[in-house]
């Protein structure tokens, strides 16, 4: 379970954003009922996961409710298993030994044994380091989708998990490598860079996320992000078009010239910012 979430939480903090100002947004089209389009951060931060009134509430009196993925049992079960490597080859095999107990030493606060390291996909490594070790295994995503079956709201992904995958899992292993090495070398700034972007993200401040988050190589970025922004805006549109739909997906999928809000307006939906912050 803890190592699903770590797979959410980097599509979130490697992506790119463009300018935009809220976290909520209203659609809104012809005499439809209108819908709405909030912009989620992967993280278990109890600032995060304290939803404020008017959010909470667009959620609960929707008709529909979509989610990047739908976050059941066999979603997150395949996600975890994703991570791990197949076959005769291990990570040490792939790798020179010097870096493989970095990266062990690197691993011991998350608590993942030796024996199992050595199974972990570079893309996996690389991934788990971004993010602070897991305390309670509950994040913002996860939180919504169970209150929507608590709720018993219809629920429908915009992807699927083997989609989600494909980002990483597409990547030439040299490329993992390197990706892996670069997040070694910024150990000690990861937990500042983390708390700056937890506090921009609570403050709806998407612009200046931008600043924070180019270091991604332009391929991965351009699969992480807008390849995925069409693909998730042609399926969320079968509920827009029924009106009254709440759509949750990572915040950085939102703005930008390849962001889902522009996308909506060349489509003619009228967009609007529902100025709000979250709880600090």
């Amino acid at each position: 379970m803890k190592l699903y979430r770590y797979f959410w939480l980097i599509l979130f903090f490697l992506a790119t954003p463009l300018s935009a100002e809220s976290l909520l947004w209203q659609i809104n089209k012809d005499s439809l009922k209108p819908s709405y389009i909030f912009g989620t951060m992967h993280s278990e931060d109890q600032r995060v996961l304290d939803l404020i009134p008017i959010i909470s509430e667009r959620f609960k009196q929707a008709d529909n409710v979509a989610f990047e993925v739908l976050m059941d049992m066999p979603t997150m079960t395949k996600s975890a298993n994703a991570m791990f490597i197949l076959g005769d080859q291990t990570l040490d095999k792939l790798i020179d030994k010097q870096l493989f107990a970095q990266i062990v030493t690197a691993l011991k606060p998350y608590k993942i044994p030796t024996n199992i390291v050595k199974y972990l996909k570079p893309w996996a490594v690389m991934i788990i380091l971004n993010m602070p070790p897991s305390k309670t295994g509950k994040f913002l995503d996860l939180q919504l989708y169970k209150q929507a079956q608590e709720l018993k709201l219809p629920t429908h992904g915009l992807e699927t998990v083997d989609e989600q995958l494909a980002v990483f899992e597409t990547t030439p292993i040299k490329d993992q490598i390197l990706l892996l090495k670069e997040s070694l070398t910024q150990l000690e700034q990861a937990p500042m860079m983390l708390e700056n972007m937890l506090k921009l993200y609570l403050k709806g401040d998407l612009t200046a996320l931008l600043n924070l988050s180019n270091t991604i190589i332009k391929d991965l970025r351009k699969r992480l992000i807008d390849d995925r922004n069409l693909k998730m805006f042609k399926r969320m549109k079968k509920l827009l078009q029924k009106g009254n739909a709440f759509i949750a997906i990572g915040a950085l999928h939102l703005p930008g010239e390849k962001g889902v809000l522009q996308l909506l307006k060349q489509q003619a939906y009228i967009v609007k910012a529902i100025p709000v912050a979250m709880n600090h």
